[in-house]
């Protein structure tokens, strides 16, 4: 029976109820309901056992309208925690008042509204005449919700004058079974799986409600949401549509006819997209399971790429030679998901015949559900009985084929020399034997529950008694005949830590070396947070030593302020060697208190004992704004809600969302939204829990961002930038939320982007990359959670080394280029060189011979002056015209300056004038001085050309950038 979550205001903490003011101002008493005492009950957030004794109709509450009221009466009950999934609701009116109960509605909300506005679970048809309702009903509702309203908005008659009252409650008690959303079982203790969208699930069984997967073994934790089924295969060892079945698979050996047997392990790695190809018209896979065992589902994956539908054929059988004689299990034309099968045997043989030998078959997985014939129970975790004859029963361990050598029983636990002859109860006669003990630990005070696993461990009948590591364990008790039982241990004295010791009917058990438990002496070192609202459901983690024993409901936790204690619900234990601790959740306070001790108490006998302080704050206040958030519907967008007191709670989550609400500030708090519920409107309301303390949060969905694939693989030129076409690209998402990766390391440079298109520059070196070609790189656009692969990226290197050599040709133009220029410069300098070499000494030539004739001119003229003396006649140069050409006295005073003219590189001496040779010279200097400086000015505008051209030249370089290294570790 599932606990039941107690809404009478007896209890303290745990609800509250509310009903509707009559004109008289009828004010609620909390006498109004059954007033037992229950103010001793578990708090507010644990759930307690059902009450089964008698109401008492004197304390039945009476709601009552006159004919100037509204139309309707009401009691509401509001949950102490956030919300419950409510399975039942029973109610108790008062008795001989059924007719006031006619036509009344019973809801379940999450909202207060009056006239309610949730979910209907029942309503009474309405009469004025019997029959009239039972007044003690039990209603099915199987919702999720925080408050449940009995709604009565129809009168009643009552006497001989058929007076018509107005609505009238009088109800005098109320049982609202379920559990506290996220737990499960008969007590609610059990955590629903994580798997589960939101972590809910159905109180009874623990199956998810609104889907997801039901445990962890579908392969990378992948599932259809909706229908849990695992989407990309399976982890080791399980099969099925939901991974929760035993794959035998996994230990077999596989064969397959027509292709390479090495890859025929990948019909069984769990994985639906590895797969074996083969081909032929008579294709045969063999699966040896190395043991007989029994089967009782086959799953096989198949791709038939043929237009020729051929048979498939399924066989069993126990020879692998001898499958054609075998037991045929499937024959059909096509393979349906599952085959539903009760059989014995080693080998399955799967046939396909086609009649086109170019046929092509990939068998992607193969999962057949058993048990090795030594094992069985859920997943095959359990160990058949040692004496069974052939397999055993897959549910019940039974020796459904016999018992060996005479043994005898359900699971052959008797042997033929240990049975009573004269005992009814067949008492066992033999020693008994020990398998395990479990838990494996707990604390020196002893009272931990063990629970002792073997055989011959005697009935209820027998004298049983057991020793642990020295230390007695009381109050034995026989759970499974023979197998299984169950004792308390004691206070741990110190003398011995290993052995076990066990007596049955004085047939005796011994082993004093093996150590079967461990005891521990826990301590207690802090505890975080230190805070938490008055709502509770604060998640507390409890740091200690030796404290994280093993088993359900070991530890008992209170925080207390030496006149009163809350209780606080274990959730989690945490095996760790260097931080082992226990979580638990914060039960509700009433008002603010500083809780100044937390209590431990673990297997009933050690209390634990730490003096720090935790304190109760109010609850967080909300500002809700009335402009309505966007969100996409893939979910992830961020979103801030405003009040007051965020920093008190200790994590604000989204319902549907793995990472908690982040806290910048007390007065705001920014979260992310879940993915848009399928089959559900745009506009959506979402919960957001700040710890116990729940508020419905509107968001309305838009359309995701999509786009389209790349038209093949996209040539990049290192140059120019892509396009990426989409539609609803702006949608809620801003450009910085968009990143697009190039390769394993490269980013796409957004330059522009709109509602359907992006334009990106993708880095100029090759990122890195897992594809073979190593110039080819994947583009995947990331946009808050959307992922997409759009297509494939190459660089091409032609662009760069290829197209006629054109990069090629280009350089090497400007180098050729470069190197003329230089060559013409060299050689320009050389010819200088030699023209001023040559016009150098042919003027020292000229100059000597103009020397030489001057000279003999002087001594041709000495000697005519000689004569005229001797003669007294006068006489005439013959050749006056040497003095007038050459002028001796300027010569001689510019001799030294026309050799150093000559070698400052005057080149043309054939310019000078015939009348003043040296002036002209100097003249001609003066014009080179100008020339050269000309010269100059133009050489430095050379070369800043060149300058120029050099760094054009360099630019032409610029973004070729040296490729990452594939081999180079750090990139």
């Amino acid at each position: 029976m599932l606990s039941v979550l107690l809404i009478h205001t007896t209890v303290v903490l745990t609800v509250t109820a509310q009903q509707n003011l009559t004109p008289f101002g009828t004010a609620f008493q909390s006498s109004s309901f059954d007033n037992r005492d229950r103010s001793k009950g578990k708090p507010a957030n644990a759930v307690n056992p059902p009450i089964s004794n008698s109401y008492s109709l004197e304390t039945c509450s009476s709601t009552k309208l006159s004919e100037s009221s509204i139309m309707y009466a009401w009691w509401m009950f509001e949950f102490s925690f956030s919300t419950a999934y409510i399975t039942d609701i029973s109610i108790y009116y008062r008795e001989n008042y059924a007719i006031r109960m006619s036509g009344f509605k019973l809801y379940v909300t999450n909202t207060s509204t009056i006239p309610p506005d949730g979910y209907l679970c029942y309503e009474d048809r309405f009469s004025l005449n019997p029959p009239y309702p039972n007044i003690t009903q039990t209603i099915p509702c199987n919702k999720l919700g925080k408050y449940v309203i009995y709604y009565d908005d129809k009168g009643s008659v009552e006497n001989s004058r058929s007076k018509v009252f107005l609505p009238v409650v009088e109800l005098c008690y109320v049982d609202i079974n379920g559990c506290q959303k996220t737990f499960w079982g008969s007590s609610c203790e059990i955590s629903c799986a994580e798997s589960c969208m939101e972590q809910h699930c159905f109180p009874g069984n623990g199956s998810c409600i609104f889907g997801g997967c039901s445990d962890k073994n579908c392969l990378k934790s992948n599932c259809d949401r909706d229908t849990a089924v695992c989407t990309e295969g399976c982890k080791i060892r399980r099969t099925g549509s939901y991974c929760d079945k035993y794959n035998m698979v996994f230990e077999s050996s596989i064969l397959i006819n027509t292709t390479d047997n090495e890859q025929a392990r990948l019909v069984k790695d769990g994985n639906l997209t590895s797969c074996v190809i083969a081909q032929g018209s008579n294709i045969l896979v063999q699966v040896d399971l190395m043991e007989i065992g029994i089967v009782t589902e086959i799953y096989i994956t198949l791709i038939v790429n043929t237009t020729n539908r051929g048979n498939h054929t399924i066989y069993a059988s126990n020879a692998s030679d001898l499958w054609v004689n075998g037991t045929v299990l499937y024959r059909g034309e096509s393979v349906p998901t599952v085959i539903n099968v009760s059989s014995i045997f080693r080998y399955l043989t799967y046939v396909s015949r086609n009649q086109n030998k170019f046929s092509e078959l990939e068998v992607c997985e193969i999962g057949i559900v058993g048990c090795p014939p030594t094992h069985y129970g859920p997943l095959c975790s359990k160990l058949c009985p040692e004496y069974c004859s052939g397999p055993c029963d897959l549910e019940t361990g039974n020796c459904t084929y016999g018992c060996a050598n005479g043994w005898i029983g359900d699971k052959c636990e008797l042997g033929p020399l240990c049975i009573e002859p004269n005992s009814k109860n067949l008492t066992t006669n033999c020693s008994p034997e020990i398998y395990q003990v479990y838990p494996a630990s707990g604390p020196v005070n002893g009272g931990t529950l063990l629970t002792i696993s073997g055989n011959y461990l005697g009935n209820n009948n027998d004298s049983i008694s057991i020793d642990i590591g020295g230390v007695r364990c009381n109050n034995v008790t026989v759970t499974t005949p023979y197998t299984e039982l169950t004792c308390v241990i004691g206070t741990y004295n110190a003398t011995q830590t290993t052995g076990i010791f066990v007596s049955v009917n004085a047939n005796r058990y011994s082993d004093l070396n093996a150590i079967y438990f461990t005891f521990k002496d826990p301590k207690i070192l802090n505890f975080s947070p230190k805070k938490g609202i008055l709502s509770g459901n604060t998640t507390v983690a409890i740091k200690g030593q030796y404290i994280d024993f093993e088993g359900q409901n070991r530890y008992t936790i209170y925080f207390c302020d030496g006149v009163f204690c809350i209780e606080c619900s274990e959730s989690q234990t945490i095996f760790s060697l260097q931080n082992p601790q226990i979580k638990c959740k914060t039960g509700i306070s009433s008002e603010p208190r500083n809780m100044t001790q937390l209590n431990i108490v673990i297997d009933g006998l050690t209390e634990l004992t730490l003096n720090e302080t935790f304190q109760y704050l109010p609850d967080p206040t909300f500002n809700i704004s009335t402009e309505i958030p966007k969100a996409l519907q893939s979910g992830g967008v961020t979103f801030t809600i405003r009040g007051d007191g965020f920093n008190n709670v200790g994590s604000i989550t989204v319902e549907r969302v793995d990472n908690p609400c982040n806290v910048p500030e007390d007065t705001s708090t920014e979260c992310e939204t879940p993915p848009r519920l399928k089959n559900q409107p745009n506009n959506q309301r979402i919960d957001v829990h700040f710890d116990g303390v729940t508020i419905q949060f509107p968001i309305e969905y838009v359309e995701d961002p999509t786009f389209e694939m790349f038209q093949g693989i996209v040539l990049y030129d290192k140059e120019s930038s892509i396009e990426i076409e989409g539609r609803n690209i702006l949608n809620v998402a801003r450009r910085e939320d968009y990143h697009i990766n190039i390769g394993l390391d490269g980013i796409c440079l957004i330059t522009d982007i709109s509602m359907d298109n992006i334009t990106c520059y993708p880095p100029k070196s090759v990122p890195r990359t897992n594809n073979i070609d190593d110039n080819t790189v994947h583009v995947i656009v990331n946009v808050i959670r959307i992922k997409v692969y759009i297509g494939d990226l190459q660089y091409n290197t032609k662009t760069s080394t290829g197209n006629g050599n054109t990069f090629v040709m280009i350089v090497g133009i400007l180098v050729a280029g470069l190197v003329v220029s230089i060559i013409i410069g060299i050689s320009a300098v050389l010819v200088l060189r030699r023209k001023k070499t040559k016009a150098a000494t042919e003027f020292k030539m000229k100059i000597k011979a103009k020397e030489e004739i001057i000279q003999k001119a002087s001594i041709e003229g000495e000697r005519i002056a000689n004569l005229r003396r001797e003669d007294g006649n006068a006489y005439t140069e013959p050749d006056e015209s040497v003095y007038d050409e050459i002028n001796v006295e300027e010569e001689k005073s510019t001799r030294g300056n026309s050799y150093l003219d000559v070698n400052e590189g005057y080149d043309e001496l054939g310019q000078r004038s015939p009348k003043n040779p040296y002036n002209q010279l100097q003249q001609t200097r003066d014009d080179i001085q100008r020339r050269d400086i000309k010269n100059n000015e133009m050489n430095a505008d050379d070369q800043l050309q060149n300058n120029k051209r050099r760094n054009d030249y360099l630019s032409l370089f610029s973004g070729y950038e040296k490729p990452i290294s594939r081999n180079d570790q750090q990139n």
